[in-house]
C-alpha cells in the first residue's frame, strides 16, 4: 500500500478529518443512546434491537467505504464531492434509523434510499474505474464490483418499492435488515480483495 503522503491532499482530508469527525458523531449518539437503556429510561424492546441492528450495519459499511478509499490508488477531484455525497447519506441514514426514539421503529424507506444511493455514487465511480484501467486484474476486481453495485441497485430498488405498499413496518425493518447485512458482508469481501491488489 503506498504511504499517506503520496495520497493527494483531499484524500489525506477525507480520511484523516472528515470521516472520522462522522463517525465520532455517529458513535457519540449511540453510546448516548446505550446509557439511556442501562438507566432504564428506555426500554429494551424489539425496536430498540431493530434500531441498533442497523446503526451497526451501517457502521460496518461506513468502515468498508473508509478502507476502500485507503486503498484506492486514484482520488480525483470529483471523488471528493462522491464521499461528500456518500458522507450526507451515511448521516441521514443515521437520522432515519432515529436510534433515540424507542416508541418507533426507523424510517427503513429513507434508509433503504440512502443504501441506494451509496451504490449509485459507488457505481458512477468505479465505472470510471473500469473504463480507464488496461485488461488486467485491476480491471476485473472492478468488473466484479459493478456486478456488485448493480445487483444490489435491483434488490433494494425493488423491495424500497415493496416496502412503500407494505403495511408490516416490522417484517420490513427485518428484511432491510437482512439485505443490508448481506450488501455489507458482500462489500467486506470485496475490499479484502481489493487489498490484494496493492
Amino acid at each position: 500500500m503506498s504511504s499517506a503522503s503520496n495520497r493527494p491532499v483531499k484524500q489525506e482530508l477525507m480520511l484523516g478529518l472528515i470521516y472520522p469527525a462522522v463517525l465520532g458523531t455517529i458513535l457519540y449518539q449511540l453510546v448516548f443512546t446505550i446509557a439511556h437503556v442501562l438507566r432504564e429510561q428506555y426500554p429494551l424492546s424489539s425496536i430498540i434491537w431493530t434500531k441498533w441492528t442497523l446503526v451497526v450495519i451501517s457502521v460496518g459499511f461506513y468502515v468498508c467505504d473508509y478502507l476502500y478509499i485507503v486503498l484506492t490508488k486514484r482520488y480525483y477531484w470529483w471523488s471528493f464531492l462522491c464521499d461528500v455525497v456518500f458522507l450526507l447519506a451515511f448521516y441521514a441514514t443515521v437520522i432515519a434509523i432515529d436510534v433515540d426514539n424507542p416508541h418507533n421503529l426507523p424510517h427503513n424507506k429513507v434508509v433503504l434510499l440512502c443504501y441506494f444511493i451509496f451504490l449509485l455514487v459507488y457505481l458512477l465511480w468505479d465505472s470510471y474505474e473500469f473504463r480507464t484501467l488496461p485488461p488486467g486484474h485491476e480491471r476485473n476486481f472492478y468488473r466484479s464490483v459493478i456486478s456488485w453495485e448493480l445487483s444490489w441497485l435491483f434488490v433494494i430498488g425493488v423491495f424500497e418499492l415493496v416496502a412503500l405498499l407494505w403495511a408490516n413496518h416490522l417484517v420490513i425493518s427485518v428484511l432491510t435488515i437482512i439485505i443490508l447485512s448481506v450488501v455489507t458482508i458482500w462489500f467486506g469481501f470485496l475490499v479484502s480483495r481489493m487489498r490484494k491488489l496493492i
